[in-house]
């Protein structure tokens, strides 16, 4: 190979330095993992600020993330692109006339993660052009792994041998299955490469089959506080989910899903319950949401205080997390509307989950879920921290005055008056 510049590209640097520069391998006796692709033989200088290193015969590998674009207008003689699929899509437009003016190859690996990324586009619209090599592989053709069980048969042979490589023996994926450290769809996608990331693309409808399966749908209640959880709609749906969590294992109690509906409408529907309550969570986006201006104002007026669970990196993990959750969780049969939700809950053509009349429920199962796993559940309401509505129509007047739309719009009061009284005690 001539001598030149040559990048092996992760996601992001951070990722680049923990994969590849960093990486302690235990099974070559604890030699970085950079160390034994490039050996001291071959190495003039290694750069342990920069994450490059200069061979003896001229070459310089740079090791780095396609975040910072730092790899654009350098030159390069080949680039590699590691788990191609969770770059940014606009990075191999950035890399087109570089190749072009350079002369330079690229690689471009990883796993599938689905058909709805730019590595499937890459090897569907090449796998048949002369100028370009594409290879898939599969666990049958890798032998690094196992799979025995859920109706899977995947290398039997490996059961209880030894794997050459790391002197352990094989795993078993089913034993990650059965234990939650992975769910059945994403194990499928990780450990198999193929080339769904969702099985039927129901995100949940594996895991929701062996839920039902194992009896955990039925008269249930947990024990304890009620706490909430929201996806609160604009002009669609505002649906909430309520839970009984104990040791972090929830038990879904009931389930409330509308349209159209204001603030007040809702303190009302939560007042009705009856319940208990420990705390109410919305999400991050909680203040720009709904018809009420600054709803977290508003709710707090009616006794509805909110807590935010804050936005995470990205929905597909979270999706992930709530799969291993519902390995544990149980749910009342009430809550049957949320069941059919979150089995109609499915990816769409952009790889992206489909936002429909199921995305709602959906949504608001995934704010409990994201609470959890954040630590975030605590019962912060006490026995007083009661709905604060007016508990008879004779206190309402008072009530009234003081307790006004900020923008102009009616009063409170005009905008209680058609719920049913009945539900205020």
């Amino acid at each position: 190979m001539k001598a030149g510049n040559y990048y092996y590209l992760f996601p992001t640097r951070a990722w680049a330095q923990r994969a590849l520069w960093d990486n302690i391998c235990e099974w070559a006796g604890g030699k970085k993992l950079v160390d034994l692709l490039c050996p001291p033989e071959l190495v003039r200088r290694k750069n342990n600020s920069d994450f490059f290193i200069d061979l003896i015969n001229g070459s310089r590998i740079k090791i780095d993330g396609t975040d910072n674009l730092n790899f654009v207008g350098q030159g390069g003689s080949g680039y590699v692109l590691s788990e191609f699929s969770l770059h940014k899509e606009e990075v191999s437009g950035f890399l087109a006339p570089i190749l072009t003016e350079g002369s330079a190859f690229a690689i471009f690996n990883g796993t599938l993660r689905g058909k709805s990324n730019h590595l499937w586009r890459l090897y569907e619209n090449n796998q048949d052009r002369k100028d370009w090599f594409t290879q898939w592989y599969t666990l049958e053709d890798t032998k690094t792994a196992y799979w025995v069980g859920d109706g899977v048969s995947i290398n039997p042979e490996l059961a209880g041998k030894i794997n050459p490589y790391d002197n352990k023996p094989y795993k078993n994926i089913q034993e990650d299955v059965d234990s939650g450290i992975i769910s059945y769809a994403m194990a499928r996608q990780e450990y198999l490469n193929e080339a769904i990331s969702q099985v039927d693309n129901s995100y949940y409808g594996r895991e929701l089959e062996i839920l039902r399966n194992e009896g955990r749908v039925g008269n249930y209640t947990g024990g304890g506080a009620v706490y909430t959880f929201w996806d609160l709609g604009t002009s669609d749906a505002t649906s909430i989910v309520f839970a009984q969590i104990t040791d972090g294992k929830p038990v879904i109690i009931d389930y409330h899903e509308s349209t159209g509906k204001k603030i007040e409408d809702y303190a009302v529907v939560i007042n009705s319950k009856n319940y208990r309550y420990g705390g109410h969570f919305a999400p991050h986006d909680v203040s720009k949401r709904m018809l009420f201006g600054d709803l977290v104002t508003r709710a707090k007026e009616v006794g509805i205080d909110f807590r935010r669970v804050p936005k995470t990196n990205s929905v597909l993990q979270d999706i992930e997390i709530c799969r291993r959750m519902l390995g544990i969780i149980m749910f009342h049969e009430r809550c049957q509307d949320l069941l059919d939700h979150l089995d109609s809950y499915r990816e769409g053509s952009a790889g992206r989950p489909v936002h429909d009349a199921h995305s709602h429920g959906a949504d608001a199962f995934r704010t409990m879920v994201m609470a959890i796993h954040l630590n975030l559940v605590i019962q912060y309401l006490g026995i007083s921290d009661a709905i604060h509505l007016p508990s008879k129509v004779g206190e309402a007047e008072g009530y009234v005055n003081e307790h006004t739309d900020t923008d102009g719009e009616r009063p409170l009061w005009e905008r209680i008056r058609g719920i049913d009284t009945s539900l205020l005690g």
